[in-house]
């Protein structure tokens, strides 16, 4: 099977309630993008229009290999859309309030399979049926762990557990083919140069400039140089290692309540999926914390808790990052449905192959809650009982 061959085989629309006002504080923008990152488009628009990036609002970000439609807010008046290549921003109206995770209804996909045999088309229609009636795991998907994609560990932990230099090495060093050339060429400089960061500091990407900066200043000051993180990227960084313990805990979950049960390989390890479960109705509304400092372990969930932490050989209370005292960036709390069920999930018939010949398409349609991954219905779809015999 292929997946996003090309842009335009996944399509992701946002969905989202915020109604116009004319008199409202804000310019609703509409996104359309392709081959961009959404924090890379707010930081052009920001320079576009030579404001600060705090500008700019959104709900989510939007896989940067995809067709994807989402939504802006301006924290102003932009009345002209702005058109660069694979990119396009249109000025919808204003809003009283701005865009965020509190208006995003959801996402709708639809997502083209290729390079698939018949009976891989027959495969997913089966358990298209399964997961119409039971669900699937709502794990963190790869997109979610691109900074810890080079699998040397988390950044986070090392700056929980107070390794700030294996942290910042975690942060600078380790190049990966999915990274853009200008981070490659700069991780590959640190790798190469480590301490010699006037060698490196003209190709710094942006993301990591306040890092760089103060360590030109101050070589050695390495603790200190990390509170220099920029803010939407470190808390990314913290979520993603929240997302790493979410996952670990709802497999646990789906350990004892699965029926047929699989594990499926992402960027942090396995994943364990099933076929149906076991007292299905308890389990659907079953949720899990996203682990912070001052979560009580007496909830139900304590168990599992305890279980990840152990694991990691990290306490409570590391989750308030001790001394580092960050401006911006601190671990959230919130709490996660364990299962998820798509939405009016179609499947269209298949089509010959036409980038594959003697090969079948297959389109798949359907919406999912705030947060969740198609990817993942993706990988269930394509789970083959007769393939892992």
């Amino acid at each position: 099977m292929k997946l996003k061959v090309i842009p335009e085989d996944f399509i992701v629309e946002e969905l989202i309630d915020l109604p116009l006002s004319a008199k409202g504080r804000y310019t609703l923008l509409r996104l359309d993008k392709r081959l961009w990152n959404t924090l890379d488009v707010i930081g052009f628009l920001a320079r576009q229009f030579s404001v600060s990036r705090n500008k700019f609002f959104r709900a989510g970000l939007k896989d940067r290999y995809s067709s994807s439609t989402q939504y802006l807010s301006y924290d102003g008046t932009i009345t002209k859309p702005v058109q660069e290549k694979n990119f396009t921003v249109i000025p919808l109206g204003r809003t009283q309030r701005p865009v965020s995770a509190a208006v995003l209804i959801g996402n709708r996909f639809t997502i083209t399979l290729r390079k698939l045999s018949v009976r891989d088309t027959a495969v997913v229609q089966k358990n298209a049926d399964e997961v119409l009636e039971h669900g699937l795991p709502n794990y963190f998907d790869d997109q979610r762990f691109g900074s810890a994609r080079h699998r040397k560990g988390f950044f986070a932990r090392a700056l929980m557990r107070g390794h700030y230099k294996g942290a910042l090495k975690l942060l600078i060093c380790y190049p990966h083919k999915e990274d853009s050339p200008l981070v490659k060429r700069f991780k590959t400089c640190c790798e190469q140069h480590w301490g010699e960061w006037h060698l490196c500091i003209q190709r710094v990407p942006r993301e990591f400039r306040g890092v760089m900066r103060y360590l030109s200043e101050h070589p050695r000051a390495i603790k200190a140089a990390l509170r220099h993180i920029d803010p939407e990227y470190g808390n990314l960084y913290l979520l993603a290692y929240q997302s790493y313990l979410f996952n670990n805990m709802a497999g646990y979950l789906i350990e004892e309540y699965g029926v047929g049960k699989h594990t499926v390989p992402y960027l942090a390890g396995d994943l364990l999926f099933y076929r149906k479960l076991k007292n299905r109705r308890t389990v659907t509304h079953m949720r899990l914390p996203m682990i912070t400092h001052d979560l009580s372990l007496r909830i139900p969930e304590g168990k599992l808790v305890r279980s990840v932490l152990a694991e990691e050989d990290i306490r409570l209370k590391d989750f308030s990052l001790g001394t580092m005292r960050f401006r911006g960036i601190r671990f959230k709390q919130h709490w996660r449905t364990v299962i998820v069920q798509p939405h009016d999930l179609r499947i269209l018939a298949a089509e010959s192959d036409d980038r594959y010949p003697g090969k079948q398409k297959l389109t798949l349609c359907f919406a999912l809650p705030p947060g969740s991954y198609a990817t993942l219905v993706v990988k269930r779809l394509m789970f083959d009982d007769r393939a892992v015999d």
